[in-house]
């Protein structure tokens, strides 16, 4: 049975006692934050009042440690963002990184020497914008990328001193989070670090990014980001929930630990009839659907991009000749398909980020993360149905999973 596993995640959250003494970066609070993309989206249409904190994204690293790159944005979007969001009450870091963006962390973090120089570099930005905060967001240690990124199995160990050397340069009272893969940190050996103690000591927050679990690099269709991997397949394990089990058994204290979600999906080309997988507990689900040899059967053909959550709303209207159906059992998502167009794509929705939000709220982890902001509809209904499962704002049980689009 997959309902009560915030149990066992609450008893793991409560085991896990630390030492350190955090400043003000860390609030102690319920968290819903959010990446700002620069590059889509303009800083007047940000829903400010949604949100607790916001994430500028993104500065990239450069070849030198003394400089990182603004991507292009301008110094007066910057700023402009950063004042609305302190007008608002909001506090804001920014990001460095991302997965065009971290290149030359390896090389950054290799000495004692080039860690006070990117330290020192980090902490001039945040200092020169007045941000609150440095969220690092390296994609990823230790790993071949196809962005050319450098890479060394000395990655994890030298991240840490980088954070020791970055938390003394910028002082207690910033607010450094890091941005961490759904499957674990890589170690020297390619193993998954399973004592990340010493790192949770040096930051405020730590964002799991529990999304982009299956998507179009994968060859089958499948959840963006699924509560449960329970009825997923065997070579594909993660899951909102797996994150949070592993961080927290790695020393992290659930208050720290933010659940990223998305605002946005991905699209496919699936011909019908579906296949059906049956779970271990006798549901079956549509979600996921493989290429076959020799068969039309739920055959994938192809992929059909990205959405962002707010224009996938009008393909929840019956005229718009897609169907729905909710993976109420394990996934906690939803999947739309079209039978005229072959269009397959599997979504959050308002009803399944509350019920994310929930069980994150009863597993006493520190909140929510979205990438990113752009993707929800104007008026906030994901950011606003995060805050009712994390009971931010009171009446959230009218947004029970399917209760509204």
């Amino acid at each position: 049975m997959v309902r009560p596993v915030f149990f066992l995640l609450a008893a793991a959250s409560s085991l896990v006692v630390s030492a350190q003494t955090y400043g003000k970066g860390f609030t102690g609070k319920k968290v819903l934050s959010a990446y700002f993309p620069s590059y889509q989206m303009s800083p007047a249409d940000v829903p400010y009042n949604k949100y607790t904190h916001l994430d500028y994204f993104v500065f990239t690293t450069t070849p030198s440690a003394s400089t990182i790159s603004q991507a292009g944005i301008d110094d007066s979007l910057i700023r402009d963002f950063v004042t609305r969001a302190h007008a608002a009450g909001v506090t804001v870091s920014y990001t460095v990184g991302g997965w065009t963006g971290s290149q030359y962390f390896s090389t950054h973090v290799a000495t004692a020497t080039s860690r006070n120089t990117f330290a020192r570099t980090l902490v001039a930005v945040m200092q020169q914008y007045g941000f609150d905060g440095i969220d690092i967001d390296w994609e990823f240690m230790n790993t071949p990328t196809d962005q050319g990124n450098i890479f060394s199995p000395s990655d994890a160990a030298n991240l840490l001193l980088f954070l020791q050397t970055l938390r003394s340069v910028a002082g207690i009272n910033t607010r450094l989070s890091m941005a961490v893969p759904v499957s674990g940190v890589v170690g020297a050996s390619g193993e998954i670090l399973a004592d990340m103690k010493p790192f949770a000591a040096q930051l405020d927050y730590l964002t799991i990014m529990s999304y982009d679990i299956t998507g179009t690099w994968n060859g089958y269709t499948g959840p963006n980001s699924p509560w449960s991997a329970g009825c997923a397949p065997a070579g594909n394990p993660y899951s909102v929930y797996s994150g949070i089990s592993l961080y927290l058994k790695a020393g992290f204290s659930g208050s720290h630990i933010l659940v990223g979600l998305p605002m946005y999906a991905y699209g496919y080309y699936v011909k019908q009839p579906y296949t059906l997988k049956t779970c271990p507990d006798g549901t079956t689900t549509i979600a996921y659907q493989f290429a076959t040899s020799g068969s039309t059967c739920g055959s994938y053909i192809g992929n059909n991009g990205q959405y962002l959550y707010k224009d996938l709303v009008p393909k929840f209207k019956p005229s718009s000749g897609f169907r729905k159906i909710q993976e109420v059992s394990y996934a906690h998502t939803w999947t739309l398909y079209n039978p005229t167009t072959s269009e397959f794509i599997s979504t959050d929705a308002p009803g399944t980020i509350w019920y994310k939000a929930r069980q994150a709220f009863r597993s006493r982890v520190g909140g929510v993360n979205f990438f990113d902001c752009s993707g929800d509809t104007s008026d906030g209904s994901l950011a606003q149905a995060a805050r009712y499962g994390l009971m931010i704002d009171s009446g959230g049980r009218a947004r029970r999973a399917g209760s509204r689009v």
